[in-house]
C-alpha cells in the first residue's frame, strides 16, 4: 500500500504540533481541569515549613516552583516570593484562569518611595479558590481567596513560557 506523500507530511506535522503543546498552560474557559491544577492538588496535605522544598515539607514559593516543574515548565527557576513578581515570564492578568499564579501584594513606602511587596503566593484553581502552603501550623491546603490576607490584595499572573 502506497502512502501519499502529502498525507505523510500532514500526519508528521500533526504529531509535531501535538508534541509541542505547552503542558503548563492554564485551561481554556470551559475546558476540564488544567494539568497545573491537578499537579497543585497532588501537594495537598504536605507539611508546610519555611524553606521546605520537597514532598516532606514545602513553603509557598517552592510549591509554585515544584508544581510548574511538575507540568513541564522548563524555563522556570526557583525564586523567593518577593522575586517571583519580577520574573519576565509572569504576565499580569485581571481575568485569572485555573492554573494561574496568585500573589498577595502589600503596598509599602520606604525612604519616600512607594512600591508593592509580594507577601504570599499560591495557584488559582477556579471558583474563587486557590492552593497554597499557608503557614507552619497548617499543611498545603485549598482556601477561598475572599477574606485571605486582609492587609494585602490579590494579584494574578500567568506563566507565559514553557
Amino acid at each position: 500500500m502506497k502512502i501519499n506523500k502529502q498525507k505523510a507530511i500532514a500526519a508528521f506535522l500533526v504529531v509535531i504540533l501535538i508534541a509541542f503543546i505547552p503542558l503548563g498552560a492554564a485551561a481554556p474557559i470551559g475546558a476540564s481541569e488544567s494539568a497545573t491544577v491537578k499537579a497543585a492538588k497532588s501537594w495537598i496535605g504536605v507539611k508546610v515549613v519555611h524553606g521546605g522544598n520537597d514532598r516532606s515539607s514545602i513553603d509557598c514559593s517552592h510549591l509554585v516552583y515544584r508544581v510548574y516543574k511538575q507540568v513541564g515548565a522548563k524555563s522556570i527557576v526557583f525564586q523567593t516570593v518577593a522575586n517571583m513578581k519580577k520574573n519576565k515570564y509572569y504576565v499580569t492578568t485581571t481575568s485569572p484562569r485555573p492554573g494561574d499564579v496568585i500573589f498577595w501584594k502589600k503596598d509599602v513606602t520606604k525612604n519616600g518611595k512607594k512600591y508593592w511587596l509580594a507577601a504570599h503566593v499560591g495557584i488559582y484553581i477556579g471558583n474563587g479558590k486557590f492552593i497554597h502552603a499557608s503557614d507552619e501550623t497548617r499543611k498545603v491546603t485549598t482556601d477561598s481567596i475572599s477574606g485571605m490576607y486582609k492587609d494585602g490584595m490579590p494579584y494574578y499572573a500567568r506563566w507565559s513560557h514553557t
